[in-house]
């Protein structure tokens, strides 16, 4: 068993609306994190994971969670799977909590035009 502490925590932020909180493991098949998203992430385009599966939970507020093809919204409790190479977009205004398998790496993470 390993307990990450919140004050061991890592705090990223990743644009000016959405900071990360990432909850550092030694392990490294799954990983953790919190993001608090206040507006659009990313502002322009699509982001876009290369290799980890990200396992999103709607802590509070709501917002939208976008695609090439839709823009949904979601509510606290909502979950999302989002599988590696998807384009998504969030909007809004909310605290998320997210898993990545295997664990999320800045190198696979991009930002892609529209």
């Amino acid at each position: 068993m390993q307990i990450v502490k919140q004050k061991q925590t890592h705090w990223v932020e990743t644009a000016p609306t959405a900071t990360v909180e990432e909850y550092l493991m030694r392990e490294r098949t799954i990983g953790g994190a919190t993001s608090i998203i206040s507006g659009r992430y990313p502002v322009k385009g699509y982001a876009v994971n290369t290799v980890s599966r990200e396992l999103v939970l709607v802590l509070s507020g709501d917002g939208y969670i976008g695609t090439p093809r839709k823009k949904t919204p979601i509510v606290i409790g909502d979950c999302i799977l989002i599988k590696p190479k998807e384009k998504y977009y969030w909007d809004g205004h909310m605290a998320l909590f997210m898993v990545c398998t295997p664990v999320w790496k800045s190198s696979q993470h991009t930002i892609v035009p529209k």
